[in-house]
């Protein structure tokens, strides 16, 4: 089912099977705390992030816009042009520029792509 505000248009550009990358290591620590502290929430529904004076972040995940296990493709077509917050780790795809905070569930429909979000719009 497809339900949308406005039209919709096909286009024939590749996507990327995703998988669910959590935020785990010392490779993303500074990339799940920039997140968390720049969003506090999750940005597509809104909802607070409770009980983040304690450092708890129970359902809510640091997700990647475009995805941490295709940074050879993010080199190679030279996506950290538009990268202008360089992040703690050095590699452009860690940017708080190419992360977003969600709820649990609403990251895994994002990774599953049964949510999208349009960056033309």
């Amino acid at each position: 089912m497809l339900i949308a505000i406005g039209s919709i248009t096909i286009n024939d550009e590749p996507w990327l099977v995703r998988t669910v990358s959590l935020c785990t290591g010392s490779r993303v620590a500074g990339f799940r705390d920039a997140i968390r502290q720049r969003d506090g929430r999750c940005v597509i529904t809104g909802e607070e992030a409770l009980g983040v004076g304690e450092s708890r972040w129970f359902g809510f995940e640091a997700s990647h816009v475009f995805p941490l296990a295709y940074e050879g493709h993010w080199v190679e077509h030279n996506y950290d042009r538009w990268i202008t917050i360089p992040s703690a780790n050095g590699r452009s795809i860690n940017s708080v520029q190419n992360g977003m905070l969600l709820d649990a569930t609403i990251h895994s429909l994002f990774e599953n792509y049964a949510i999208a979000i349009n960056p033309d719009v």
